[in-house]
């Protein structure tokens, strides 16, 4: 997985997945804590994110929503014998 070396490439991610949970397109099962870890994220006056307001699992679901665009999932439901 490669990993944002930037600010800008960190927030873009973080944008990224604030796209899709608005738009309908990344759920959330009840028992995991994502949500609520999300809705402590915070903007600063300048409307740049608070990066101290962000914690692990925030930081996680960003990165993997990011790196999880261009999948193709069709390939997903073979076995190791490609059936």
């Amino acid at each position: 997985m490669h990993t944002p070396s930037t600010r800008a490439e960190f927030e873009e991610r973080m944008n990224y997945l604030r796209e899709q949970l608005n738009q309908g397109l990344m759920h959330f099962s009840r028992s995991v804590r994502g949500p609520e870890s999300l809705l402590n994220v915070r903007y600063l006056p300048n409307r740049r994110i608070d990066l101290l307001s962000i914690d692990e699992t925030a930081r996680l679901n960003a990165n993997m929503t990011y790196q999880m665009r261009d999948a193709d999932f069709g390939r997903m439901d073979t076995d190791d014998v490609g059936q």
